[in-house]
């Protein structure tokens, strides 16, 4: 297999046809597009959880883990608590590493208001680069534990949401604040929250600052390099919430083209969008383009997709809180994914690998 996210086909016949075994406690569970599992405890009351992994090749990725699975949380319309940590290094690793990332770890989650609550930590002699996995856990919202049995809406086609898959005992009825992509109904506003593909040109403008200033002018590459300062959707999610927003969903591997497809996967939608309404920087465009990438396949962590019923007023209680928005479409009760330019009249292809896996060192 490439390397990257697996294909949507292989995830669904390989890994999710392989979860049949359900349990009472799990009122969301695994599916296509949902990326956190909400659990319902003794007491009734409801935990959200996600994991992120990431390959520790620059320091800097262990923000991008634990922003990326916080990130989930907050698309579930849950708030982020604490996180659990597990580093697996290479042998001969010095330990002045290891302290490293925990203090990193420990400034980023200072920032987001979490703890770190446990982990592991092992050194493994089959273990090349340094691995990170993150998992993030937050309480979900209040609405979310009633327990009453209901059926995932059927897409078009007459399948079941794919994002929808519950245990059968708790399901969408019982979350009625709890976010999920089967939430969003065709008719509903789709806007993007921040600007696109920044994570991976943060990651370009770092791996090749010094053959970009010779290209662009340096504080534009340090511009570049800014946009992973922080990729958390945290602030966008809860506004977003506050006006009504029907679904979140974060994008990431498979840049926002690919967060598109999951959402209307996991909406059982479709989507007319227009390409020149998605907010994206001038230098993300400039980057990609010497490089040759598609900035709209790129890694986008830290871009957020909203579907409202009311997408204006999204986008402008967005703005007075200082975040870049704008709505770009609609969803549809077709199956079919368009995308608009111009004249142009194209179908949204599946997600392909991520622009970022042709970079090496990145």
């Amino acid at each position: 297999m490439k390397t990257g996210k697996i294909p949507e086909a292989v995830l669904k016949r390989s890994v999710l046809k392989q979860c049949q075994n359900t349990h009472p406690a799990v009122l969301q569970g695994a599916g296509s597009g949902s990326d956190c599992a909400l659990i319902l405890t003794a007491e009734k009351s409801a935990v959200s959880c996600s994991v992120h992994p990431a390959v520790l090749d620059t320091m800097k990725k262990v923000r991008f883990a634990i922003e990326h699975a916080v990130n989930n949380l907050a698309c579930a319309g849950s708030e982020p608590e604490a996180v659990l940590l597990t580093v697996l290094l290479p042998e001969n690793t010095e330990e002045a590493f290891l302290k490293e990332v925990m203090r990193e770890a420990e400034a980023v989650c200072k920032e987001l208001g979490i703890q770190i609550a446990g982990g592991h930590t092992e050194v493994n002699p089959a273990v090349m680069l340094p691995l990170l996995t993150v998992t993030a856990l937050g309480a979900a919202p209040s609405g979310a534990t009633t327990s009453k049995a209901i059926a995932p809406r059927a897409t078009p086609s007459g399948e079941a949401a794919s994002g929808a898959a519950t245990s059968g005992v708790h399901g969408a009825g019982a979350m009625d604040s709890y976010l999920r992509a089967a939430g969003a109904q065709p008719g509903m506003d789709v806007l993007i929250a921040g600007t696109v593909a920044r994570e991976g040109t943060a990651l370009l403008a770092w791996a090749h600052e010094e053959e970009l200033k010779k290209r662009f002018p340096a504080d534009f590459v340090e511009q570049a390099e800014s946009f992973g300062s922080s990729i958390s959707i945290l602030q966008a999610a809860r506004v977003a919430m506050q006006c009504g927003a029907a679904a979140l969903h974060d994008a990431s591997q498979g840049g926002i083209f690919g967060a598109l497809w999951e959402l209307c996967e996991g909406a059982g939608c479709g989507l007319t969008a227009d390409l020149r309404k998605i907010p994206i920087r001038q230098e993300t465009i400039e980057i990609c383009e010497y490089f040759g990438y598609n900035p709209y396949c790129l890694l986008s962590g830290g871009a957020l997709l909203v579907v409202a019923p009311d997408g204006r007023r999204v986008e402008m209680e967005l703005a007075r809180h200082g975040i870049t928005a704008a709505v770009i479409g609609k969803l549809t009760d077709s199956n079919d994914r368009i995308l608009l330019n111009g004249e142009e009249r194209r179908f949204l292809d599946r997600p392909a690998q991520d622009e970022i896996w042709k970079e090496r060192g990145v």
